[in-house]
């Protein structure tokens, strides 16, 4: 509805003696805006981990069982408290690097038995600088729970170059309608939070109308992880535990500041029998000593150097507690983060192995992601006619390093036990000599020796070499 022109005029006039007669008063323009900042100040304030309100109605319905996301706020604020811990923090530091050591302490390595399968992932691999390139991004993506990485193509011949677009500029994640763990489209925005474009992920071509159906085709990857199915936004490895790591650095960092008292103290000096008046005569007479200096006094004079108490066992014991909780949390032995003495040394011999499988969960989805972006160069390259269709059925590996070095001297040590045992077993007919000689060779493997089972077994059975009953009646006796 359009109100007359003479009834705005009035209003203008009726909202200037208002404002003439109450200088303070605010339209309901400003006072919307003041509540809208307040709204967003009350929110930045809550824990990072307050995340209770996804559709900023104040509430959730029990029946709501769509999108589970972080809302809008709690997700960019994440992304900038993963950013400054990254920047300030030494534990946090230290944590991804050292997740990073794990997955990426060696080269990874994609290997095809098709020579012409093999050169394309080899250019791809060099142009996108990929030894140097991806273990950090799969670091930042634990980091910052999510990853995006906007496709080129080569329009001559299909080469692929992966970009990669900061997860802070990602507006919105459009999914399935009919299934919500299916993910299609990545919407992205400027620096001003305006939409700005929609890419299509990869994934398996459905247009029967177009060349390349079943091939991966898309504009951008988008990877996620720390989320449940009906969430496709992802979370960080370490959004339980920005707090606590911040509070635990502050904690010591402000103790060792008031540890610097420990260095000054102060001269309590005791002037038996002297009125106020002879202890004023007293101090003006005797300065302050300095180092080295000599001083004397009588009976009637006593000295002592005092120093403030500041609780340092209460300190330690605090300081451990919450040690213990952010890398109990994070899954790692307290061994990994500066800790010593033989009881760490127990700890680490004994529970070092229970983290490693969170590695090797995680490499496992490093691996996917692997796969799906080589799938993904190759596809391209067929359609693009680079290669053969028949390029697919060739197939590839993906090799990442080894998360779990052996213990070369214990394996070596207890290696003619073994041997032993398994002799004892074959000659109690426990066991056939089959059995026994590829159990061998397995054992044998783990020292980096391949031996052939097949090819033993084999050999065990021709005839023996002259002089074999001799030599095992010599070993009977």
């Amino acid at each position: 509805m359009i109100r007359p022109y003479g009834d705005m005029m009035k209003l203008k006039i009726r909202e200037q003696l208002a404002r003439v007669m109450s200088p303070g008063l605010r339209s309901e323009a400003q006072v919307r805006e003041i509540v809208a900042d307040e709204v967003k100040r009350a929110l930045a304030a809550l824990p990072l981990t307050a995340s209770y309100d996804p559709k900023g109605e104040g509430y959730r319905r029990l029946s709501d069982s769509q999108r589970r996301d972080l809302i809008a706020i709690e997700q960019d604020r994440m992304f900038e408290i993963a950013y400054f811990m990254m920047d300030t923090s030494a534990m946090t530091r230290r944590l991804a690097l050292l997740d990073k050591a794990f997955l990426f302490a060696e080269p990874i390595s994609v290997i095809s038995e098709d020579e012409a399968v093999q050169e394309v992932i080899d250019k791809f691999w060099k142009q996108n600088s990929m030894d140097l390139k991806f273990p950090g991004r799969m670091m930042w993506l634990g980091i910052l729970g999510e990853q995006c990485w906007p496709v080129t193509l080569n329009p001559g011949n299909g080469q692929v170059r992966l970009g990669y677009m900061d997860p802070a500029f990602i507006k919105e994640v459009y999914v399935n309608s009919e299934d919500i763990e299916d993910i299609m489209v990545v919407e992205l925005m400027d620096r001003s939070g305006m939409p700005r474009r929609r890419l299509d992920v990869v994934r398996e071509s459905q247009d029967t109308a177009k060349p390349g159906l079943g091939l991966l085709a898309g504009e951008c990857f988008y990877f996620a992880i720390n989320h449940p199915p009906n969430s496709p936004r992802g979370r960080s490895d370490y959004l339980t535990l920005f707090d606590w790591i911040d509070s635990l650095e502050r904690y010591g960092f402000n103790f060792l500041e008031r540890a610097e008292f420990l260095l000054n103290f102060i001269w309590d000096v005791l002037l038996k029998g002297m009125n106020e008046g002879q202890i004023r005569d007293w101090l003006r007479n005797n300065p302050t000593p300095q180092p080295g200096a000599m001083r004397a006094h009588n009976e009637n004079v006593e000295w002592k150097a005092v120093v403030p108490d500041i609780k340092a066992h209460d300190f330690r014991a605090g300081f451990d507690m919450a040690k213990s909780f952010v890398m109990g949390a994070a899954g790692r032995p307290e061994s990994w983060f500066g800790g010593g003495g033989k009881a760490y040394q127990t700890e680490a011999e004994q529970f070092g192995q229970v983290p490693l499988k969170d590695f090797d969960e995680r490499q496992l989805y490093i691996k996917a992601i692997l796969e799906q972006v080589i799938q993904f160069v190759i596809d391209r390259a067929i359609a693009a006619r680079r290669l053969p269709e028949k390029a697919r059925d060739a197939g590839f590996q993906v090799n990442l390093p080894e998360i779990s070095k052996k213990d070369l001297s214990k394996l070596i040590a207890a290696f003619p036990q073994f041997v032993n045992g398994l002799a004892i077993a074959e000659d109690r007919k426990w066991v056939r000599r089959e059995t026994a000689t590829r159990v061998f060779a397995e054992t044998a493997a783990q020292f980096g020796s391949e031996i052939d089972a097949d090819e033993e077994i084999e050999a065990a059975g021709k005839a023996p070499p002259p002089g074999y009953e001799d030599y095992q009646g010599t070993i009977k006796e």
